[in-house]
């Protein structure tokens, strides 16, 4: 009686020892069949294949499959975006023609004064550098408040995608009098010093007390707006353009005069407010302010321009 009740028992743990095997093996299978199958890996066999197709045959040699990453310990930076944004460095030798994610990134002008192991991805198209998705880099999720700079969240701005971009360059090239590639910025900070803004607002410790501090104005949250007269969507860009053209309307009572700026003219100055935010960038990244050129001695050869 006792043999065929310890058989029993044997019959029972063998059965559960299968079953608790098989779960294993194929929580294991599942597992690597997740990390085989992932998003970014048929874009990094592409981008080999077009290594080879470009006859760097020897880069496409030494290439291997993994997650990529720019790392930065200066700026606290660790950028996946290369995992699928393969490409980036390698504009005039892969084609401009490739589709995104492979496209290589354009040779602006100013791309020599940012190198990507010095400043990655996120520090001019923000994003969420950490993540291995392309929904968690692009849109961000729980935790996660800096979504990538694109057109669809540009037209939820109520702005462009070019215009996002220029505000966010401007969190370091605040102190420029004008940036390259910057229009809508420096016609602002020319509008701003033309209009004597300064005698009325503080800007970094310095002007006048009778109006709101702007120093780090882009910081405010939009409820802190009050939208009562204000038309369209409530947001902080589309507040200070209407308060630009029509002070009085927006806020009223206020001291502000009203400018009646036209529309472009407040867009950009909206826009310019809205770039000054804090940051914590290490000070060799703030470029230094330009001093204005010498001015060139008169010639005794040539007749003074006062007389």
């Amino acid at each position: 009686m006792e043999e065929r009740q310890q058989d029993s028992l044997e019959r029972q743990d063998f059965a559960w020892l299968v079953i608790m095997s098989l779960l294993f093996f194929a929580l294991v299978a599942a597992a690597l069949w997740s990390e085989y199958a992932t998003a970014w890996r048929p874009f990094q066999t592409r981008f080999k294949r077009d290594l080879a197709q470009a006859g760097r045959l020897e880069d496409a040699r030494k290439f291997h499959s993994g997650i990529k990453q720019i790392w930065n310990p200066e700026l606290g930076l660790v950028d996946r975006c290369v995992t699928c944004h393969l490409s980036y460095e390698w504009g005039g030798i892969l084609p401009a023609s490739l589709p995104q994610p492979l496209t290589p990134h354009p040779a602006l002008p100013f791309m020599q004064h940012h190198p990507f192991e010095r400043f990655g991805c996120t520090t001019c198209h923000a994003g969420q550098g950490w993540a291995t998705t392309a929904r968690g880099a692009h849109l961000g999720g729980a935790g996660w408040e800096e979504p990538m700079l694109s057109k669809r969240l540009a037209a939820s701005c109520g702005v462009g995608e070019d215009e996002l971009i220029q505000m966010r360059c401007n969190f370091c090239h605040r102190r420029d009098s004008s940036t390259q590639g910057m229009d809508d910025i420096n016609l602002a900070k020319k509008l701003f010093k033309k209009k004597k803004c300064i005698i009325c607002h503080t800007v970094e410790g310095q002007g006048g007390h009778t109006a709101p501090d702007l120093t780090f104005e882009g910081d405010k949250n939009p409820e802190l707006f009050d939208f009562s007269h204000v038309s369209g969507p409530k947001t902080a860009f589309n507040w200070h353009v209407q308060h630009l053209i029509d002070a009085g309307k927006v806020s009223p009572g206020t001291a502000m005069p009203d400018f009646h700026f036209p529309p472009e003219q407040a867009r950009a100055l909206a826009l310019l407010i809205l770039s000054w935010r804090r940051i914590d960038y290490p000070p060799q990244y703030i470029p230094a302010p330009v001093a204005p050129p010498a001015a060139q001695p008169v010639s005794s050869s040539q007749p003074s321009p006062f007389h």
